[in-house]
């Protein structure tokens, strides 16, 4: 019986790191039906277990989740002995581990279904997103302001967002609702119709709503783009938004190579980034371990106390809010008047994610960069979620807000972070025209800076080792020049005095 590193190493990285096609419909459902022989069978198991155990946070999960993954693997991959109809195969294959893998959103696509990471959602329990009520389900006093809806390839219409205005008592309230993220970029010009309304709303009545209340209810949001989030974030913050601090990626040729294939690196948009083909820098040397691609550890935005949002904000969560829609709690964490109502949301947020296609000819998604966040929780949500101050299951969370005392379940004051400070506190004037968030790990001009960056440290890294081994004669010039050619300009300046066997010179 082979072991988990042994099945890995029965298919090289070249014979994964291939753009194999997206097959028609009609060829998928042909190879569902087709049945394929064992050595077939091998080779989808260790192509599959190779792409999961590249995944940047594999090594990171639980020890039993680890374990559970290697020890299914090993014993299907032992019990192949005959040919089998692929869409069995591939369905056993996958349903027997994808839920030892701790990221939902690792994907698996067979035979048109979808496999998930971790363990099945929960139906939501705490009502739909507000934008969802009809007119006569909406507190009388309620009076909309702006909305914008899409509609489905069936023809029905779905909200996107809404922003209105209501009086509960004397309590002057803002209620802001983003249903749907998914379905425009991550632009200025994309949410403008949002931006504008909100600030109009907002910034036009600041006295009003900080006496008030503000809501913002993301019930049923799944993810996406994070844009109108983040300005509400933003605006009520006075500053730019600590969300994630940093970033990190698994330093190897397999995980540059998922990492090309996320979307930062499609051409149609490192070219609208300002980007051609010629400037994507080219990797070679890897040193195999975790790399930071990004900190952002030594600046910290604080709440601006003059110009941020001094009012209270209450926040509407379900197990259903997702991926950049649990921004909604990340970003919010250190408003100091915050309070999360609802239940705990679905817990898929700390990894940033490449797509691409199998030998089977459909999709799988991969971890290829692990975000870690200021937030107490931000370290551990994956899978686990977020928990609501006031967990609200089997009641509306709208109405739950509205019945219970303003500051109920309220954190007053800062929440606790991960990590200290250990650079300086910055104010930033904020302009949501001007796509200044450089911590987001989606842009290949930021994302391309910080390869180089890699890259040349690896590249020094690997000529000291040669040195190192040349002053013990393990190696020659011949071997440094192997590894990197004198035309590297830094190399060539290392590389000044003989090396060659014998020479104690160095």
């Amino acid at each position: 019986m082979l072991s988990f590193e042994e099945i890995l190493n029965t298919v090289s990285d070249d014979k994964v790191m291939v753009d194999y096609p997206s097959l028609s419909r009609d060829l998928r459902q042909k190879m569902k039906e087709s049945y394929i022989t064992p050595d077939i069978q091998r080779f989808y198991i260790a192509y599959y277990a190779k792409m999961a155990a590249e995944h940047v946070g594999f090594s990171k999960f639980s020890k039993e989740s680890q374990q559970g993954f290697k020890s299914e693997i090993e014993r299907l991959y032992a019990n192949i002995s005959e040919n089998k109809k692929q869409q069995d195969f591939l369905e056993e294959m996958v349903s027997k581990t994808v839920g030892f893998i701790e990221d939902r959103h690792f994907e698996v696509n067979v035979g048109g279904k979808m496999f998930h990471g971790g363990k099945p959602k929960s139906d939501r329990t705490v009502g739909k997103n507000f934008a969802y009520r009809t007119h006569e389900e909406k507190p009388d006093t309620y009076q909309e302001q702006g909305k914008a809806v899409g509609r489905t390839d069936m023809g029905e219409e779905f909200p996107i967002w809404e922003i209105g205005t209501m009086r509960k008592a004397n309590e002057d309230i803002l209620v802001v609702s983003v249903y749907d993220i998914a379905h425009r970029d991550n632009s200025y010009e994309a949410w403008s119709d949002f931006i504008e309304k909100f600030d109009d709303v907002y910034l036009t009545n600041k006295d009003k709503w900080e006496k008030g209340r503000i809501i913002l209810d993301v019930r049923g949001n799944r993810g996406g783009e994070d844009k109108p989030i983040d300005h509400v974030a933003k605006r009520l913050y006075g500053n730019m938004v600590n969300t994630y601090k940093r970033c990190e990626i698994k330093d190897t040729p397999l995980g540059n190579w998922i990492l090309h294939k996320h979307g930062a690196f499609k051409p149609q948009n490192y070219e609208k980034d300002g980007l051609k083909d010629a400037d994507i820098v080219q990797r070679r040397c890897f040193s195999g371990e975790n790399r930071v691609l990004f900190d952002e550890t030594q600046t910290f935005y604080p709440f601006n106390e003059k110009d941020g949002y001094k009012g209270r904000i209450d926040i509407l969560l379900c197990s259903r809010v997702g991926s950049s829609a649990e921004s909604a709690y990340s970003s919010f964490y250190h408003h100091p008047n915050v309070r999360y109502i609802g239940e705990n949301t679905h817990g898929m947020q700390q990894y940033t994610q490449g797509t691409f296609n199998t030998p089977w000819g459909e999709g799988m998604r991969v971890g290829w960069g692990k975000l870690t966040y200021w937030d107490k929780e931000g370290e551990n949500i994956e899978v686990v979620g977020h928990k609501p101050d006031v967990n609200c299951s089997g009641k509306d969370a709208f109405d739950v807000a509205l019945s219970m005392d303003r500051d109920e379940g309220r954190i007053i004051g800062f929440r606790e972070k991960n990590e200290a400070v250990c650079g300086k506190q910055a104010f930033v004037e904020y302009n949501p025209k001007i796509a200044s968030d450089l911590r987001k790990a989606y842009y290949a001009k930021y994302i391309n800076p910080a390869l180089g960056v890699i890259e040349e440290q690896n590249k020094r890294d690997r000529v000291a080792q040669c040195l190192g081994r040349a002053k013990s004669h393990f190696a020659t010039k011949d071997d440094i020049e192997q590894d990197y050619p004198r035309k590297s300009s830094f190399v060539s300046n290392v590389i000044t005095v003989k090396v060659n066997k014998g020479n104690d010179g160095m």
